[in-house]
């Protein structure tokens, strides 16, 4: 499984992260970025998007490790 995930690095506190938890969770890489590419940056507010457009902002991918477990079999 795979999920949204926002990046952001501040020069005096490091790196800050947050998972996009109203996009749910993806069965694939693929899946994952095509939701980042309709959805960013049309859906974020003026600050947010600025930032996006500046560099200061990264959507990622990034795979759940453990979330195999979690599949019914």
């Amino acid at each position: 499984m795979w999920a949204i995930t926002i990046i952001l690095l501040q020069a005096l506190t490091g790196p800050e992260t947050h998972v996009v938890m109203q996009a749910g969770v993806f069965a694939s890489e693929d899946a994952c970025k095509a939701s980042i590419a309709s959805s960013v940056p049309g859906k974020l507010d003026a600050e947010a998007a600025q930032q996006f457009r500046d560099g200061y902002r990264r959507y990622v991918c990034v795979r759940v490790r453990g979330a195999e477990q979690l599949r019914p079999k």
